[in-house]
């Protein structure tokens, strides 16, 4: 059901594309990962600890043009995420879920932990005579279950930012792409960011209990300014809850009639570390031959 909506939501852009001249898919990119695993519960701290026992993710994630998604399943829980290329609003839309199996019993004794995160950008060039002061609102709904409000942790992040587009490209490696992250969670924990684009407006917000986000930036573009919007949420949770962002995070300019698409650069293209790796492996049989 989800591809379906997926597919439609595609088969929309493309058509709002040609009739708004609406940002086209080299301007957009998005990436995701879920991950369910064995933690144990501390009862001093009301949390839940997963050091010594943190695998990498587990879940299964996919690209495309306009959209990715990833999603993690088994007797631990669940975890989910979605990203797709919003034709309404020329911004992306973002969803996340995540629940832990109260029933669940780890080897050590202790409970799990399911995370999802997704984040996205997209590229803007101001095509007005004058400065501009644009706005940008985003809105993120969040259920938390009662069972895991009671534990500290347990939470949905959100995070915006309005950046400049030197100096950044959206990497697909999963050993490297921190880098596509940090001008959008990176003033959370600057420390694990390097230098990066100019950072024009951010906020972020954990919501830990159910409740709404809702974020307003605003920031002044002179004429033929290109800028991204970069979004970023997360569910995290453990000993039985669930957080449920799948409600989404959407996302509206006060006035987008001025903005083109820009692209995002990209590396590498989704797909091509697949292509990649068949190629080295191609190469060093061939390499092989030779020395025989």
């Amino acid at each position: 059901m989800r591809q379906l909506l997926v597919s439609i939501a595609v088969l929309f852009g493309l058509i709002c594309g040609a009739a708004r001249a609406a940002p086209v898919q080299s301007s957009f990119a998005a990436d995701a990962d879920s991950n369910t695993w064995d933690c144990r519960y501390l009862p001093d701290r009301g949390s839940c600890s997963s050091q010594g026992t943190f695998t990498p993710p587990n879940g299964t994630t996919t690209q495309w043009a306009t959209g990715a998604s990833s999603s993690a399943s088994d007797i631990r829980g669940e975890a989910w995420s979605l990203a797709v290329a919003d034709p309404g609003s020329y911004l992306p839309l973002l969803k996340t879920y995540a629940s832990s199996n109260p029933n669940y019993v780890s080897p050590s004794g202790g409970t799990s932990m399911a995370d999802a995160n997704v984040w996205a950008v997209q590229g803007y060039r101001y095509t007005g005579t004058t400065a501009f002061t644009l706005t940008l609102t985003a809105t993120l709904d969040t259920v938390i279950s009662a069972n895991a409000a009671n534990f500290a942790g347990n939470h949905s992040l959100l995070a915006v930012s309005l950046f400049g587009t030197d100096n950044y490209t959206f990497n697909y490696d999963p050993a490297t792409r921190t880098g596509s992250t940090c001008p959008i969670t990176g003033p959370i924990n600057p420390q694990f960011c390097g230098q990066g684009p100019a950072m024009y407006a951010h906020y972020h917000e954990f919501l830990e209990d159910t409740g709404t986000a809702v974020a307003t930036l605003s920031y002044t573009l002179s004429p033929g300014q290109t800028f991204y919007v970069g979004a970023f949420i997360d569910a995290n949770v453990c000993c039985g809850g669930s957080v449920d962002s799948s409600h989404t995070l959407t996302m509206l300019f006060n006035d987008a009639s001025m903005l083109v698409d820009f692209p995002v650069a990209l590396v590498p293209e989704p797909g091509g570390w697949m292509m990649l790796l068949v190629g080295v492996v191609m190469l060093g049989g061939w390499k092989g031959r030779r020395k025989a």
